[in-house]
């Protein structure tokens, strides 16, 4: 093709200076010699691409750059505002401390992968995958974890303030005195997860399935348990004041020690026999 291209091409030229020497002579003007006309062509052609080829190489050195920043950053450390990482395995990676707010992590594999300090806020997450990713101390206001698959992840005092956890699979990870401020967990499986001495005034745990968790000494106050599945669940020393449980089942959850419960509160709630409650207050039992 391009033999082709350039024969057309060397045809046109020899035409044109036909057509030129013809009405040069007629007119009194110089012939124009055809071979070194082309030879000059070429060679102004080759200058150009010279004159385009360290412009050419510092465009592929900011791409080498680009993906050196992407190595470092994998490697733990650096800054990468925006970075994205959809359909990507990050799994065992370490991204400790590094500076990545509104960055997209949507659906990546996530297993054991490190995020400990990260600034993270509105990042996405969302439908990501993997057993135990580490985001202890991290950032993460406003971030996207909708639908992640994350048993057993660690977000250990992290800020969580505004994150939307909905429909996602949380199951037995470390919330421990992190800020779940207004947090949305609705739909998701907490089952055993850790949430103790946690700050979640407003969360929302809507049809959560919290079996066997752990809420010991967090601040639950109006948080919203509502149609949540609680069997098991610790609450001593949690502060539930205007927290509501309308539509929980409570079956051997212990409320026995928990603060600014009010019996009105677990009005159409329910629970059993191994259920326990401060003194005096009763539960509809669950069929």
């Amino acid at each position: 093709m391009i033999r082709m291209m350039l024969l057309i091409i060397l045809f046109m030229i020899m035409l044109f200076s036909l057509v030129a020497n013809v009405v040069g002579e007629r007119s009194g003007g110089r012939r124009i010699n055809v071979i070194d006309e082309f030879g000059r062509g070429v060679t102004n052609t080759f200058n150009s691409a010279d004159r385009i080829a360290p412009d050419l190489s510092g465009a592929i050195g900011k791409v080498d750059e680009g993906i050196g920043k992407l190595a470092r950053l994998g490697a733990g450390g650096g800054e990468a505002s925006g970075f994205t990482a959809a359909t990507m395995n990050i799994s065992n990676a370490n991204f400790t401390g590094v500076q990545a707010a509104k960055s997209v992590f949507a659906g990546v594999q996530i297993n054991k992968t490190q995020f400990v300090g990260a600034l993270l806020d509105d990042a996405s997450f969302e439908g990501a995958a993997g057993a135990a990713p580490n985001f202890t101390k991290a950032r993460l206001a406003n971030a996207n974890f909708t639908a992640a698959q994350v048993p057993g992840a660690d977000f250990s005092g992290a800020t969580l303030h505004s994150a939307a956890m909905r429909a996602g699979d949380f199951s037995g990870a470390n919330f421990a005195a992190a800020d779940l401020t207004a947090a949305s967990l609705s739909g998701s499986d907490l089952s055993k997860a850790v949430v103790t001495k946690a700050f979640a005034p407003g969360g929302l745990f809507v049809d959560t399935v919290a079996d066997g968790a752990d809420f010991t000494g967090a601040d639950l106050r109006a948080a919203k348990f509502t149609n949540a599945s609680l069997r098991d669940v610790k609450f001593a020393a949690a502060d539930l004041a205007g927290a509501e449980f309308t539509g929980a089942k409570l079956q051997g959850a212990d409320l026995t020690a928990a603060n600014g419960l009010t019996a009105e509160q677990l009005q159409g709630a329910c629970g059993d026999a191994s259920t326990k409650l401060p003194h005096g207050y009763g539960l509809t039992a669950c069929q």
